[in-house]
């Protein structure tokens, strides 16, 4: 598959095969990723890969993270949601939580998260290219403390995202976008 082909079949994958990523897969993806561009070579970004017993206690985390944002999590619709997630993590091969340095320097810092955003980008193209589904979260549970502490959070980073990887459990087919005709304005 080439470099178009991968970045036009790339869909956002929810369900997983419960079929383990072998690590040489994975280390295929992130060597990709580190080929993103990032501004003076800074390479910010830093990798930690989550499968079983790390994936585990990502999935104990999501719970946790879940129940927080219902006034009552045992009421039965914020119960059945709770759970929702815990299992959905739970039945995710892989993890690979995105870190990045964070400058004191504005610029550099806002040029150091696009570099590690454009790194996720080649790990999605590249996981599509083996035939493997990603799914991008982010929000809130990237600066839960206990996420941090799981991943081992260095001093002057921050979580940018975590991917959820595995062999897709469907063939979902890619959403519709609009054309990029619609979206671009020429200058000459």
């Amino acid at each position: 598959m080439d470099a178009y082909d991968a970045i036009a079949r790339r869909v956002s994958t929810r369900a997983f095969q419960d079929r383990p990523v072998p690590r040489d897969a994975i280390e295929r993806l992130l060597e990709a990723a580190v080929r993103a561009p990032n501004h003076k070579l800074t390479e910010p970004w830093r990798f930690v890969v989550l499968t079983g017993a790390g994936r585990d206690r990502l999935a104990e985390r999501r719970r946790a993270h879940r129940a927080s944002r219902f006034p009552d999590p045992a009421a039965p619709d914020a119960a059945k949601a709770v759970e929702k997630t815990w299992r959905e993590a739970r039945d995710t091969p892989a993890f690979v939580a995105v870190l990045c340095a964070q400058s004191e320097d504005t610029v550099r810092r806002e040029e150091d998260v696009a570099s590690a955003w454009m790194a996720v980008q080649n790990l999605l193209t590249a996981a599509t290219a083996e035939g493997l589904g990603t799914y991008v979260r982010t929000g809130g549970i990237l600066a839960d403390p206990g996420v941090e502490a799981l991943v081992q959070l260095p001093a002057g980073h921050r979580v940018i995202a975590l991917v959820s990887l595995g062999y897709p459990a469907g063939d979902d087919a890619p959403r519709r976008r609009i054309p990029a005709t619609q979206k671009t304005l020429w200058l000459d």
